[in-house]
């Protein structure tokens, strides 16, 4: 298959997940491709891709869970913090609603850094975490403007790619986390575990914090820390994001309703048109 064909494919995966695109770029045989946009959140499988792929969380963020071959990627998209995915088989897992800027491009393609080409085998491990790395997230917005500008098929932006990636490569070999900082991202990963296991219920963040120990107060600063959100506010931003999946199916708004949390559908039509700008009725006729 050529290069362009492998791009159209991509592209229309792309575009069923999109929102809104900012901007999409491509050199001309179509192994580079740069998508800047804001997509609804997704859960379920997807097919493998034939790219590599650097991704910038822009805007939004929340949980995200990818288990692929190299490993299982638990963690939380927040503005700056860059992920990679590698090309191959089938993942599983779901992703929230975000502003993501994503550069795909063939590996075998970029030029070396540090005197060295890295080959897929030497990212594996660094597809199993998020980074909030300065250069990394510095270097991709100076791509996404030299795209703007001149295109992708500049030496500056190759060797930008290559230089992210190493740099990827490098931190996830770095040695874990502090023990003083496990346990916080521990009682963390339980509370989004007990969020996602709950949201049919009448979940409260008194209950979250107790479920790990914390007084709700430091335990609601911890989570904004990490997420960006509040507790209440990540809740009911996955109940939405939840809601929109329910809604593409043959399922009524009254049911949607109670599968997200809320015994009075009227309630849930206020906070769906808050969240996302529209009735949950009107949103499922345009779907």
């Amino acid at each position: 298959m050529e290069w362009s064909e492998r791009r159209d494919q991509y592209l229309k995966r792309m575009k069923q997940f999109e929102d809104v695109s900012h901007l999409s770029l491509s050199n001309p045989t179509g192994s580079i491709l740069v998508r800047h946009g804001e997509y609804d959140a997704f859960e379920g499988d997807g097919p493998g891709i034939p790219y590599t792929v650097l991704g910038m969380c822009t805007s939004g963020g929340g949980r995200t869970r990818r288990e692929m071959g190299s490993g299982t990627l638990d963690d939380v998209w927040r503005p700056g913090r860059v992920g990679l995915i590698l090309p191959g088989g089938e993942a599983s897992g779901f992703t929230p609603t975000m502003g993501i800027l994503n550069v795909a491009f063939c590996l075998d393609e970029l030029p070396a850094c540090h005197g060295r080409k890295l080959a897929s085998d030497d990212l594996a491990q660094a597809t199993t975490r998020l980074y909030d790395d300065p250069l990394a997230s510095s270097v991709m917005t100076a791509l996404l403007h030299d795209a703007e500008l001149h295109g992708t098929s500049t030496a500056f932006f190759e060797h930008g790619l290559s230089l992210i990636i190493h740099r990827l490569a490098e931190l996830a070999q770095l040695s874990p986390q502090s023990p003083e900082t496990t346990p916080k991202n521990h009682r963390l990963s339980r509370a989004l575990d007990l969020i996602e296991e709950s949201l049919d219920t009448d979940l409260r963040v008194k209950d979250l914090a107790q479920a790990v120990a914390l007084d709700p107060r430091s335990f609601t600063r911890a989570f904004k820390q990490e997420t960006t959100y509040t507790p209440f506010a990540y809740i009911t931003r996955r109940r939405m994001e939840k809601a929109k999946q329910l809604l593409r199916s043959d399922m009524s708004v009254t049911d949607v309703a109670s599968m997200v949390g809320y015994a009075n559908p009227a309630k849930f039509a206020a906070a769906f048109r808050r969240w996302v700008g529209s009735s949950p009725s009107a949103w499922k006729r345009r779907q």
